[in-house]
């Protein structure tokens, strides 16, 4: 409330009215104070002018009593005239200042001083004329004097002699109670008509500031709010003309070219801010598989898509691909190899004829379809095609131009990107399996205990090894003995999770490094890929097909070791143990133990 009180008071609507007023009250209180001024100086006019009649009357009668020599006369012209209404006094006054005669008896004879008594005051040291009217306070009442001159005329000359021009002065006092009336009410009457001027004068004024001034200021700072939130579209709509009009005018003028200021400055912020997301995810991790997530979280955020799917070619199977699927309302990846024929992909942003279409060059390296409210961009380096990135956007939602115009830049740095995980993709890998290579095994098993220091999340080591393999180069040679090693490791793949990671060992072994230590895991794990490897023809020696089995040994960090060359020894001991068994088996690692049996 007292914040409301104080906003209302440093209104600037509010100062001007107040000082409007102001300026209003004083202008009016001037007008009216002038009125009633005038106003009683006519009736104390008037009020003289009916006593200087009286007096002549009275003078008149004493200049007729002189002529007549009768003195009792001028007492008995007194007396009657007190029978007027209003008419309190009459006194004569001598030269002198001596009362030789007055309606009340005890009064005469005394001497009034000229500087002291009220009744001199107003005519001698007011420096008026000899004779006038005045109001004095007598006896807490107000009275009208009247002092007229007698004249020295030759009816006088016979009492007074003729060398004076004047005899005395007759004073006539009245009552100033009706005219007190009558001017306290015409004050109350001049006062209301003020106070009624000033209410319709200060309505008068409110409605004509509100209507010229306030509203189009409220309007004005409207718009300012608005802009001030960012909403450079709003319009001012004044329509009083003149100086505010043109403020509004050119107000509009300035918001909408503010707008579009903004909006370039927007879009080049935008398209800087995504030039350096892009740059930022690509340097993250040069690792493919790292990439790939990376790459289709970055597409979701920067096109605020509702699906991203990339489809990676796998390396000596022109047909297939490796998916991978973004969604924005699911921060999770998925994963899934695809073979063309296999019937249709599931919940991917395209279909399998876009990619046979792709595959046969149907599609440049940029291209829209769907009212452009879908992309498909080829990732290509040099003459090498690695992959199809197709972006959806939200239905009924179309890329914007800002958008469009950084698709080709996108586009390069992808495959630019891919490119380069691809050449390290080939450094860290098997030539023949694709699977990474023993070095990187080594590196990768570093990483993962270093992580378990920082997070304590430990992990589990798969070692396997195809059971009879020389006999597969020995009886049908090695070309085929390589395409069971393709078959086995694709197998391998296959069957682990995305964040799990496969490697070709050495020869026909193989490891692989479980993101958890989670032994029950692991064991399912390593049956999923026995039971694979068991069932699935790995190659054909003339029309027949070729089967192996795999034996694979478990260990966990840090259940069972806690330094990598002991875990490795602990996996390739139960390995063995595997072997030793009857091959084709999944054996735990069974610390302080000679019959692992006992552990699995």
């Amino acid at each position: 409330m007292l914040q409301t009180v104080r906003d209302i008071v440093q209104s600037l609507k509010f100062r001007i009215l107040i000082g409007l007023c102001s300026v209003f009250a004083l202008a009016m209180g001037m007008v009216l104070y002038g009125l009633y001024t005038f106003q009683r100086d006519r009736l104390l006019e008037s009020e003289g002018r009916q006593a200087g009649d009286l007096s002549a009357v009275i003078v008149a009668g004493l200049h007729s009593s002189m002529q007549q020599n009768d003195p009792e006369q001028p007492g008995k012209n007194i007396r009657s005239i007190l029978q007027v209404a209003g008419t309190r006094r009459v006194s004569i006054v001598n030269t002198a200042g001596r009362i030789v005669m007055s309606s009340e008896p005890a009064l005469e004879g005394q001497t009034l001083d000229r500087e002291a008594d009220p009744v001199c005051r107003g005519c001698h040291l007011g420096r008026r004329q000899p004779a006038g009217t005045i109001v004095l306070d007598r006896d807490d009442e107000q009275i009208i004097q009247t002092a007229t001159v007698i004249p020295n005329e030759p009816a006088c000359h016979g009492c007074h002699g003729g060398e004076r021009k004047r005899i005395g002065v007759l004073l006539v006092e009245s009552s100033f109670a009706e005219t007190a009336v009558l001017l306290g009410s015409m004050a109350r009457r001049i006062a209301l008509t003020g106070l009624f001027a000033m209410l319709i004068g200060a309505l008068l004024l409110y409605a004509i500031f509100s209507r010229f001034f306030t509203r189009p200021l409220n309007e004005l700072q409207r718009g300012f709010d608005e802009v001030g939130r960012g909403n450079f579209s709003c319009w001012v709509d004044v329509k009083t003309g003149g100086e505010i009009g043109d403020m509004a005018d050119s107000f509009n003028v300035m918001s909408r070219a503010i707008g579009r200021y903004v909006e370039e400055v927007r879009e080049k912020a935008d398209e800087v801010a995504a030039h350096y997301a892009i740059a930022d995810t690509l340097s993250q991790s040069i690792e493919r598989k790292v990439l790939k997530e990376s790459v289709a979280d970055l597409l979701v955020r920067l096109f605020h898509a509702d699906c991203v799917t990339l489809a990676m070619k796998v390396e000596h199977y022109p047909a297939m691909f490796e998916i991978v699927r973004s969604q924005r309302r699911d921060r999770r990846h998925y994963h899934e190899y695809y073979s063309l024929g296999e019937g249709r992909l599931s919940r991917t942003a395209f279909t399998a004829d876009d990619l046979r279409q792709w595959l046969a060059g149907e599609y440049p390296a940029v291209h829209f379809v769907r009212n452009e409210t879908k992309l498909f961009m080829t990732l290509a380096h040099e003459g090498m095609v690695m992959g199809l990135v197709c972006v959806l956007k939200p239905s009924g939602e179309a890329f914007r131009p800002t958008e469009k115009k950084l698709v080709p830049a996108l586009v390069h740095h992808l495959s630019n990107a891919f490119a380069n995980a691809q050449l390290y993709q080939m450094a860290i890998t098997d030539g023949l399996t694709t699977l990474y290579a023993k070095r990187h095994f080594e590196t990768k098993l570093q990483e993962g205990i270093t992580r378990f220091h920082a997070s304590k999340r430990g992990f589990c080591l798969l070692m396997l090894d195809l059971d009879y393999f020389k006999t597969v180069n020995d009886e049908h040679g090695h070309q085929v003995g390589d395409q069971v090693l393709v078959r086995v490791a694709d197998l391998v793949r296959r069957n682990l999770r995305h964040h799990d990671m496969a490697f070709r060992y050495g020869g026909e072994e193989f490891t692989a490094l479980l993101q958890d230590d989670d032994l029950e895991n692991a064991v399912r794990t390593a049956e999923r890929i026995r039971l694979a490897v068991e069932k699935t023809p790995l190659a054909h020696a003339g029309d027949e097909p070729l089967y192996r089995t795999v034996s694979i040994g478990i260990a966990c960090f840090p259940h069972h070791f806690s330094e990598a060359d002991d875990l490795v020894n602990a996996a390739d001991l139960a390995l063995y143990e595997a072997k030793r068994m009857g091959r084709n088996r999944v054996v735990i690692y069974c610390p302080g133990s000679k019959d692992f049996s006992t552990c699995y």
